[in-house]
């Protein structure tokens, strides 16, 4: 109802009023229906002002929040979850049932916290410089204030986001960030983000970056979405050589190998605008990780990294806005021994016993029990992720026993057509196709240098 002063004054003249054509025209003027204005005209006679006091002046709100549950969720954000930002404490607080605190709002939770002064996790630059300044000029005596200016507060960088890839799985970020577990440990997280979604696919904590970092954080990708076709890096040696840009079938990088196999194409560049979406993900997960890590009980990296799938889980599901807007998904279902493909592959000369040497131990390659009788010939070893080694040459995988004197004296088994011959030599591979030959000892060296060293 209309009850500004306006509208008050009108019905008081229609209601001392008789003649039907002025009430007419105040009708018109209070620009309300005939029957709104006639049943107010009636109400007010019958109960004179208070026809005008609305009827919940002096009740108090139901929902009113007092000052001691501000206090209160002040306090238990200042003692319980500092390491938090405001809208995961928010969610913290709701499902903690020794409050009953179900009711509250991420506004509400905002308004409070930041009246005492708190700071988000992921609060941006200008906001911490905001009430750093503020807390400056609370202690500042007064004669020496200066008024600032609005227009230098509200200054920032203006910052055009690119557009996001159409397509699921089309590009993945990979990236590492270093987050403090205690002041004794301080680990490095790696971690894989989809472009397109803005999906959290894979994390995973070492001590140091790693590659092993990389390829450990890379298995719950391939195992629960598959390969995908661009992964773009930085220009840290795990993904990018400088003898790279020359000749690409050339690389000596572990990771290069594992995706040139899996199809994948890597983009480097030293510019962190080259994925934005990995480089706000680290300032999302530093704000929440901490609390999470509290209340799953983590005391060490391993106990972490038995967490993380479930951290994964709650960030797609509750903290990461995930796009869907993408029009088709790129991922391919990966079918293959994730055990060798991500293992670590070096390169080896057996020698003239038929042992070679790895870690400083010696091994025999074999067929199943026996020894292959290969002298001077290279071969690729893995140490799978289980920690077992296997030697591969060409296409093939064979056993690693360690050495034995009896073996020594035992029948060798001669390989077949093993022998690469001149005529049989593989010519120039093109980047985009397969691997005719998916041997590390072909990825790492030149067709040129091999040939003049195993040319009979």
């Amino acid at each position: 109802m209309k009850t500004n002063k306006h509208i008050q004054d009108i019905i008081r003249e229609a209601a001392l009023s008789r003649d039907k054509a002025a009430k007419r025209e105040l009708l018109i003027k209070s620009g309300g229906s005939r029957s709104w204005f006639y049943d107010a005209i009636k109400k007010y006679k019958e109960i004179g002002e208070a026809f005008f006091i609305h009827k919940n002046k002096n009740n108090k709100h139901a929902q009113k929040r007092t000052h001691m549950q501000a206090l209160e969720i002040s306090r238990i954000f200042r003692d319980e979850y500092l390491n938090c930002n405001f809208r995961d404490f928010m969610r913290y607080l709701k499902a903690d049932k020794r409050y009953d605190y179900q009711w509250v709002s991420y506004s509400y939770i905002y308004n409070i916290l930041r009246s005492k002064n708190h700071c988000s996790k992921l609060a941006h630059k200008k906001t911490i410089k905001l009430l750093a300044k503020e807390e400056e000029l609370k202690n500042r005596p007064q004669s020496l204030l200066v008024p600032s200016s609005a227009t230098e507060r509200a200054k920032e960088n203006i910052h055009i986001a690119k557009p996001r890839t159409q397509r699921h799985g089309h590009v993945v970020e990979a990236d590492a960030t270093f987050w403090r577990f205690s002041d004794e440990e301080i680990w490095a997280l790696h971690g894989y983000i989809d472009e397109a979604s803005g999906e959290v696919l894979g994390l995973y904590f070492d001590h140091q970056e790693t590659t092993e970092g990389y390829f450990n954080a890379l298995k719950p990708v391939l195992k629960n979405y598959g390969t995908f076709e661009v992964l773009r890096t930085d220009k840290r040696r795990t993904f990018w050589s400088e003898k790279k840009e020359s000749s690409p079938e050339d690389s000596r990088i572990q990771f290069a190998f594992v995706a040139k196999n899996l199809g994948i194409d890597i983009q480097s560049s030293i510019s962190p605008q080259f994925k934005p979406r990995i480089e706000r993900l680290w300032k999302t997960i530093k704000g929440t990780i901490t609390t999470f890590m509290e209340q799953n009980k983590v005391t060490n990296i391993n106990e972490a990294n038995l967490v993380l799938p479930k951290f994964v889980e709650y960030l797609n599901n509750h903290v990461v806005t995930l796009q869907k807007d993408f029009t088709t998904n790129s991922f391919k279902k990966f079918e293959g021994d994730l055990n060798i493909i991500l293992g670590h592959k070096s390169i080896r000369v057996v020698a003239r016993d038929l042992t070679v040497t790895y870690e400083k131990k010696k091994y025999f390659i074999c067929n199943f029990t026996t020894p292959l009788n290969i002298p001077r010939r290279e071969i690729m070893i893995i140490q799978c992720c289980d920690g077992n080694l296997i030697a591969s040459l060409g296409d093939n995988y064979y056993s690693m026993i360690e050495f034995d004197n009896e073996m020594l004296y035992k029948s060798k088994v001669v390989l077949e057509n093993e022998g690469v011959k001149p005529e049989d030599m593989p010519q120039k591979i093109k980047n985009n196709s397969v691997w005719a030959q998916s041997n590390f000892i072909f990825f790492k060296k030149k067709y040129s240098s091999w040939y003049k060293k195993h040319s009979y």
